[in-house]
């Protein structure tokens, strides 16, 4: 009575009688899936047998393949996480190089403000007017290296009263400024 109710459980299942391929070329990852008649008379016990081991081998094959599936989700993960980071460090060099950009235009419009401002300061020399403290302490703030220096010269030229040798640090500091770029 076991082996007839057994038989007509297997028959009446939706994939009683379906036997698996040897494994496809994938890697066994598609497997191909061929029915079989189901039974209309009561198996013997090795057909049952013989069905239950394929059943076992297809439940076996079948866990194999999601466990490959999973360590090949987990892969994708990975990469994903991975990409993610390196757009996001992409993106913050880009970031930075922007900034950078940005610092270098802000200074470059500084330097060139100032370079305007001594120009402007030199023909106020050369009238006699002694009032462009501004323009040099500006200088000084933007300037460096032998720009700097010029200015410093010309600084201490008005200060003991000689206009013309500050008028040419001046104007030595504009050449420096403008042939250094920053």
């Amino acid at each position: 009575m076991n082996a007839t109710l057994l038989s007509m459980l297997l028959a009446a299942a939706p994939d009683a009688g379906a036997l698996s391929k040897p494994a496809a070329a994938d890697g066994g990852v598609a497997s191909v899936m061929t029915p079989r008649p189901v039974a209309t008379e009561p198996l013997s016990n090795a057909e049952l047998r013989k069905r239950v081991t394929e059943l076992e081998a297809r439940a076996t094959e079948l866990e194999r393949q999601v466990k490959q599936l999973d360590a090949l989700a987990k892969k994708l993960d990975r990469t994903n996480d991975d990409l993610a980071a390196f757009k996001k460090e992409v993106n913050e060099r880009e970031d930075a190089r922007r900034e950078s950009e940005r610092r270098v235009a802000e200074q470059k419009q500084r330097s060139e403000a100032v370079t305007r401002s001594l120009v402007t300061a030199d023909q106020q020399l050369s009238t006699g007017s002694t009032n462009v403290t501004e323009a040099l302490r500006a200088a000084e703030a933007t300037y460096t290296g032998a720009a700097l220096q010029y200015v410093q010269a010309a600084r201490a030229s008005l200060a003991n009263g000689d206009l013309n040798t500050a008028r040419k640090y001046l104007l030595l500091a504009v050449l420096e400024a403008q042939t250094v770029k920053p």
